[in-house]
C-alpha cells in the first residue's frame, strides 16, 4: 500500500508541475492573466463567494489538490501494469475530466465545444503536459523502486 501511495504523490506532482509550468508559460506568451475557473469552482462548490483576501490561496489550493487527487488513476494504471506508452494514452482522457467535465457542470466556464479551437487546443497542450509529468512521476519512483529497471 506504500507503494502505492507514493506513485499517487509522485503522478500527482509530476502531473501538477507540468500542467504549472505550461499554463505560466503559456499566461505569459498569451499576456493574460490566471485563469479564475480554480476558485469559481470553489466557490460554486461551496455555494458562496469566498473573501478577496483568502480568494487567491484557495485558487491554489483547489489546482494543488485537483492535481495530486487525479495521480491516482495514473498510479493505478502503473500498478496494473499498464506500459508506456499506452498508460500516458489511456491516463490522457482521464486528465481532461476535470476541465472539460467537472468546471462547466457547476458552471464556472462554458463546456468545451463553446470554447472554440484555439482555446481547445490550448487546454489539450496543457493536459498532455500534465499526463505526460505524471506519468514522469511514476516512472522515476518505479525506477527507484527496481533498482533502475523500467516498469511503468
Amino acid at each position: 500500500m506504500r507503494g502505492f501511495l507514493v506513485t499517487w504523490l509522485a503522478a500527482g506532482a509530476g502531473g501538477t508541475a507540468a500542467i504549472t509550468a505550461s499554463s505560466t508559460a503559456e499566461m505569459r506568451l498569451r499576456h493574460r492573466p490566471p485563469s479564475s475557473a480554480p476558485i469559481d469552482t470553489i466557490e460554486r462548490l461551496v455555494g458562496r463567494r469566498l473573501p478577496d483576501a483568502v480568494r487567491g490561496a484557495a485558487g491554489t489550493a483547489g489546482h494543488l489538490a485537483s492535481g495530486l487527487a487525479l495521480g491516482l488513476p495514473r498510479a493505478a494504471l502503473a500498478r496494473r501494469g499498464v506500459r508506456e506508452p499506452a498508460a500516458t494514452a489511456a491516463f490522457l482522457p482521464v486528465a481532461l475530466l476535470p476541465d472539460v467535465v467537472l468546471v462547466p457542470a457547476v458552471g464556472a466556464t462554458d463546456p468545451p465545444w463553446r470554447w472554440g479551437a484555439a482555446e481547445l487546443a490550448i487546454s489539450v497542450a496543457h493536459h498532455v503536459a500534465y499526463a505526460l509529468g505524471a506519468s514522469a512521476g511514476v516512472a522515476l519512483v518505479t525506477r527507484r523502486r527496481s533498482g533502475g529497471a523500467r516498469r511503468a
